[in-house]
């Protein structure tokens, strides 16, 4: 029987640029990809879980290789986690740069405090996101 190939693309994305992520096919591990790395699997046919963490956040994705096929997936980290990201730079640089009340300061943190905590609770799972390379 012959096998099949996943491609597996990392985006380039500013929010964690710097860190590498694990990757784990059927939960078995597969190495650490940095951004905008690419890397090719051959699979025996079947269904496999596409699995990327970094640290507690991670994402899935079920895919199915069949023989002499190749698939291909990118992932990247949801918008929430953006917010997440943006909401506090925001919030605490309008708030030391330009002096707004504290309260408005609160209301820009508010956001990206209770992403944040969904993010690092149940919503870890759906920190990255995948989509299929046609």
């Amino acid at each position: 029987m012959s096998t099949g190939k996943l491609i597996l693309l990392r985006k380039k994305n500013f929010n964690g640029l710097a860190v590498a992520i694990d990757v784990f096919i059927n939960d078995q591990p597969q190495g650490k990809m940095v951004s905008g790395e690419k890397k090719e699997f051959d699979l025996e046919p079947g269904s496999y879980k596409i699995k990327v963490q970094q640290n507690v956040k991670s994402g899935e994705q079920t895919v199915i290789i069949y023989p002499g096929k190749t698939i291909s997936y990118s992932y990247f980290p949801s918008l929430l986690s953006i917010v997440s990201f943006l909401s506090p730079l925001l919030g605490l640089g309008l708030l030391f740069l330009f002096k707004i009340p504290i309260i408005i300061a609160g209301l820009i943190l508010l956001p990206g405090a209770i992403v944040s905590i969904y993010l690092l609770s149940s919503g870890r799972s759906k920190y990255f996101l995948f989509k299929a390379i046609h």
